[in-house]
Parts: structure tokens; sequence; C-alpha cells
């Protein structure tokens, strides 16, 4: 179909151009389609591409049970390894004890020998009649007995004394067994 043949003259040309112009609106419309479908598509892409990250960084199932078993048997071996220390100053306050109780053994069998030989001393001197007399120099101005007396029982005290430190020393021990085992 040429512009030259019969039947083809300028109002025929006029009809080609107004079809040209609408075959060349379409194009455009369907230009404009192309490239929003395009769009959509690399939206559609970018949102698919950062699902698949998600899904990657998170774990399956199976990733996250065997991360939880690891962290379970790590916190079992915590707890083993915190139960040994704790047996172990158990045993260290169980020595202690025994020491304490050797310690306080040894300290009345030197109290109780203190008090023969001050005992066997006033014997000694109160003469050969093997009578028990107190003296005037022996007594205080209040009827008391000596100052040898009055040191034993200073050192009673100092003893008690001794004894109460040891007793908060364990006690203090039994407290730090209990922070050790709760961290």
């Amino acid at each position: 179909n040429s512009m030259f043949e019969p039947g083809h003259g300028i109002g025929n040309n006029a009809e080609g151009d107004a079809s040209k112009a609408a075959l060349a609106e379409k194009l455009e419309n369907k230009k404009k389609e192309l490239l929003s479908v395009e769009e959509k598509i690399q939206l559609l892409e970018r949102k698919w591409a950062e699902i698949q990250d998600k899904v990657l960084k998170q774990p399956s199932p199976a990733q996250r049970e065997k991360a939880l078993d690891k962290q379970l048997h790590s916190l079992i071996e915590q707890l083993a390894a915190k139960q040994m220390q704790a047996e172990a100053l158990a045993s260290e306050i169980h020595m202690k004890e025994k020491e304490l109780e050797r310690l306080n053994r040894l300290w009345r069998r030197v109290e109780n020998s203190k008090e023969a030989n001050a005992a066997r001393n006033r014997l000694g001197r109160s003469g050969s009649s093997g009578r028990f007399d107190l003296t005037d120099n022996e007594l205080d101005g209040h009827g008391k007995l000596p100052y040898h007396t009055g040191g034993r029982s200073e050192y009673r005290q100092r003893l008690r004394l001794l004894r109460s430190s040891f007793v908060l020393y364990i006690f203090l021990l039994h407290i730090v067994v209990f922070i050790k085992i709760s961290f």
C-alpha cells in the first residue's frame, strides 16, 4: 500500500498519520505499562531478597535446637564446676572445723594443766601442815582471790573471744560458699 496507489490521496494520508499517532500513543502506553511492570518486578525481587536474607539469618528449628543444646551443656558444665567448688569449700570448712576442735582440746589441756599447776603451787605454799590457808598477802583488800585467778578469767575471756572469732570465720566461709554457688 503505497501512497501513490489509486485511492490514496491526501485524505488517506491524514488517516495514516492519525493511525500512526494512535499506534505511537499505544506504543507509548505499552512502554509505560512495561516500565511499571518492570518496577513492580524489581520491587518484588528486592522483597524476595530481603526475605531470603531474613531466612538465612534466622536459624532453622534444628539449628535453634542445636544451639540451645550447646547452651544447656555449657550451663551443666558450669554447674558441675560450681558444685566442685562448693564441695571443695565445704571440705575446707570441715577441715577448719576439725582444726578448731583439735585446738579447743589442746587449749583445754593447757588450761587444765595451768589450773593443776596453780593448785599445786598454792598447796606447796601453805606449808608442811598440808592444810590450805590463805594468808593476808594472798587476799586483796576485799577478800578476793589473788591476781592470777583474775588473769585466768581474762584468759578464759580471750579463749571465748578466740572461739567466737573462729565460729564467725566458719560462718563467713559458709556465706562465701553460698555466694560462689549462686554465681
